[in-house]
C-alpha cells in the first residue's frame, strides 16, 4: 500500500528541524511491537485455557506438543 513509504516522505521535514530529534516515532517497530504484543497476548489466553482444562489440548499440534497420543 505504500504506507509507510508515504508515512517517511511526510517525517523528513520534521526529522530535519533542529529542536525535533527523536520525536518522529518509527511505524514499522509499532506496528510490529503490535502485532507481537497481540500474538502473545492470544498465546496467553490459549495457555491459561489448557492449565484450567488439560481437555483444552485437543488439536493434533497441541497434542504434539504436550505429549499426548
Amino acid at each position: 500500500m505504500g504506507v509507510t513509504q508515504r508515512y517517511q516522505e511526510l517525517s523528513k521535514p520534521i526529522e530535519n528541524l533542529p529542536f525535533a530529534k527523536g520525536t518522529v516515532p518509527d511505524l514499522d517497530g509499532y506496528v510490529t511491537d503490535g502485532a507481537l504484543n497481540g500474538l502473545f497476548h492470544m498465546l496467553g489466553q490459549e495457555e491459561k485455557k489448557i492449565r484450567q482444562n488439560p481437555a483444552a489440548r485437543g488439536t493434533d499440534l497441541l497434542k504434539k506438543v504436550f505429549g499426548d497420543s
